[in-house]
């Protein structure tokens, strides 16, 4: 295999709102080249966490988010790394938990 022939692979995850979220995104037409794809469901809420590896660029993969409907979720949280280093944060935190506890 030649050089030209491999391809760079990144990984990317995300949380969502619902599972039907992460089924649209990947079903998109413009979606390509998925190599993997976990589906990690909230036990406690619809949301879930989402891990999938690709060569297709994060800015590509930003303008596909921003080709759906009510993605916000989606949007605020997807990274470029592996869920178990994604915060799955959205936005900063205005009120962080102390390092130690203040009692």
């Amino acid at each position: 295999m030649t050089e030209k022939n491999l391809k760079f692979m990144t990984t990317f995850s995300f949380r969502a709102d619902h599972i039907q979220d992460v089924f649209e995104l990947m079903m998109l037409p413009e979606m390509r080249d998925v190599r993997r794809l976990t589906i990690l469901p909230d036990p406690a809420f619809p949301d879930v966490e989402v891990e999938f590896v690709s060569d297709m660029s994060e800015e590509a993969l930003r303008r596909l988010i921003e080709l759906m409907d009510d993605a916000h979720v989606i949007a605020d949280t997807f990274r470029p790394c592996a869920l178990t280093e994604n915060s799955l944060q959205r936005g900063v935190d205005p009120d962080p938990l102390p390092r130690t506890p203040e009692f």
